[in-house]
């Protein structure tokens, strides 16, 4: 009985310890930042010039990709001659340091004292000082508010043209050819004697 509990036993050992191949899992390669920044900041300079300030919350930069993942983003934009333009603020953004440009996307919104610009995506050109989308589109202006689909603006939000399925509602049509006029006088230089 003894030498059948030991040879039961054994058997059970040696199950026990037989090798089974396990099969490996596959791990995907994910990207790993070279670094990570808190509250950081970046300038966007073109000959000496500020032309964006970009502050996160988190900043993931890839160096080899040249890419800089931007969480909880503000940007301030500048002119030419270093004159504050507009805020830029969103959930997200990606920065190309290398080319000056950076894209944005979640609740994008820009604003200056005139204008207030809302969207999901928003691209910066620094080149051609040009902001773009080609997502929905809502701009409040003094009391106005234009909608549509694609969108082309200076840093400023003064020259927008919307691009398709343009609609709107605007608070003082000129009623006349003569009112219209006069807006268009109010609007030209002053004649220097």
């Amino acid at each position: 009985m003894k030498q059948k509990l030991i040879y039961i036993l054994a058997l059970l050992m040696l199950a026990g310890c037989s090798r089974t191949e396990k099969k490996t899992v596959e791990v995907p390669a994910t990207r790993v930042p070279d670094s990570v920044m808190e509250k950081a900041t970046i300038i966007l300079t073109s000959e000496g010039l500020t032309q964006a300030i970009v502050y996160a919350d988190t900043l993931m930069v890839f160096e080899k990709e040249d890419s800089t993942l931007a969480i909880k983003v503000k940007v301030d934009f500048f002119d030419d001659s270093g004159n504050f333009q507009s805020t830029l603020t969103s959930k997200e953004g990606l920065v190309r340091q290398k080319k000056q440009q950076f894209s944005v996307w979640g609740d994008v919104i820009v604003q200056n004292d005139t204008a207030r610009l809302e969207t999901q995506s928003l691209n910066w050109d620094p080149e051609k000082n040009l902001i773009f989308t080609d997502d929905f589109v809502k701009l409040n202006r003094h009391g106005d508010v234009i909608s549509g689909y694609g969108m082309e603006t200076d840093n400023k939000l003064s020259n927008v043209r919307i691009l398709r399925d343009v609609k709107g509602r605007i608070q003082d049509v000129p009623s006349s050819e003569k009112a219209i006029d006069s807006l268009e006088k109010k609007n030209e230089p002053a004649e220097i004697p």
